[in-house]
């Protein structure tokens, strides 16, 4: 690529690239489980911790949405500079200028409901970056990972949701991969986050997401929800303008519902503006609302106790839906999907999924059966029925846990 050459996208494409590498993945891997977080300092109200290694911050924030911004940005402000100097630089040098990464990041926060941008509206009060800058920090994923695919969309992430008896007691266990190409992305894995948001109304709930960035792709809320967003354009490629991001209808649905049943009717009102798979949990079950730009749904498991995604809606479709939604890809061309059912119901791993089986499943790749591959970046696990996390920057760190139940 041409680093002389300037690029303007449109905000839209970018979102297509990047929740279209989001779908999740059960199970988790590894090393460092250790639960204990560390206080680094406070501010406003705020409080800033380090997880158990000193990998990662985790925020507690706590106000109105201007007030929880102001503590976010005084918490992490030296981290905030740092990042917008890393990645603006990096977006730059792969041939976007500041003033396209600017008009995509304003294109980004037109797309966000009021309140995430008071939340900006505040970081850029106490962080020492101006309120442009905190835009282009807040699309500066979304810009490195348009620049970084080359403008292609390519199979990225997989996932899969397990309860009932494919684990030890019942208790769901749900996660997912973040993929986009790790050889770029693993250098910001120092920047990824759970920021903890207790606004003075409605639920608190919990964002997983590099510093600086608000919109929400995963999360826990403190009714045991859990929501994580997969992008479906393969399924329906139609793009409708002016309707709220998905990525902003999350945070209110975590932040207003407080069930399964209420969460998913919430999501299937609201109208999308691109086609999303969104997975919504709880300590007993998991469900899809697979949303299309012109309609949407509620799948349920087709096998009792788990349910798997990518970035396919699964048929069989509603009927009205079968002359609008593009087949699948063959299982031969992308086999996350089967290889995941495969994976639950193998004797190695069904009935034994608890956390630890998990660690084995999220560490096999797509060669070996699994869904795993050099593109994930990060991945998360979640317990609703416990109000934990785990979270592991590829080749960064080993398993960080965090327990939400006290920061909520």
């Amino acid at each position: 690529m041409n680093p002389k050459k300037s690029y303007h996208v449109n905000i839209f494409v970018i979102i297509v690239l990047l929740v279209y590498l989001t779908v999740f993945i059960v199970g988790c891997s590894g090393h460092g489980n250790e639960s204990s977080l560390t206080q680094i300092k406070k501010f406003e109200g705020g409080t800033a911790y380090k997880t158990s290694d000193d990998f990662y911050w985790i925020l507690a924030l706590n106000g109105t949405w201007r007030e929880m911004g102001r503590q976010y940005g005084g918490l992490v402000k030296d981290e905030l500079r740092r990042f917008y100097d890393d990645v603006s630089a990096d977006v730059v040098a792969r041939g976007m200028d500041y003033n396209a990464q600017l008009e995509n990041a304003k294109g980004l926060a037109s797309t966000l409901s009021s309140n995430l941008n008071e939340l900006l509206k505040g970081v850029a009060e106490t962080s020492g970056l101006s309120d442009d800058e905190v835009l282009i920090l807040n699309a500066g994923i979304f810009n490195l990972s348009y620049l970084v695919m080359g403008g292609e969309l390519t199979s990225a992430c997989s996932g899969l949701a397990v309860w009932d008896k494919y684990t030890p007691d019942g208790t769901l266990i749900f996660g997912r991969n973040w993929d986009i190409e790790r050889e770029p992305m693993v250098k910001y894995m120092k920047y990824l986050s759970v920021a903890v948001f207790n606004p003075d109304s409605g639920n608190s709930f919990a964002n997983v997401h590099p510093l600086g960035n608000v919109y929400l792709e995963t999360g826990m809320n403190d009714k045991g929800i859990f929501i994580e967003l997969n992008n479906g354009s393969l399924s329906d490629p139609g793009y409708i303008e002016n309707r709220e991001n998905s990525v902003s209808v999350l945070v209110t649905a975590l932040n207003q519902c407080n069930t399964i049943d209420e969460a998913s009717k919430y999501l299937l009102d609201v109208p999308a503006d691109l086609a999303y798979a969104l997975q919504v949990a709880d300590a007993k079950e998991c469900v899809s609302v697979e949303r299309a730009t012109f309609g949407a749904r509620v799948r349920k498991s087709g096998q009792s106790g788990v349910l798997a995604a990518y970035n396919n809606f699964i048929p069989p479709y509603p009927v009205e839906w079968e002359d609008k939604i593009v087949d699948p890809l063959k299982p031969e061309v992308d086999p996350r999907y089967n290889n995941l059912i495969n994976l639950a119901n193998s004797k190695d791993f069904f009935g034994k999924l608890d956390v630890n089986g998990m660690k084995k499943l999220m560490d096999i790749e797509v060669k070996d059966g699994g869904a795993v591959h050099g593109g994930t970046v990060y991945q998360v696990i979640a317990v609703p029925e416990k109000f934990t996390l785990w979270i592991r920057g590829m080749d960064y760190s080993g398993w960080q846990q965090i327990d939400l139940k006290n920061l909520f």
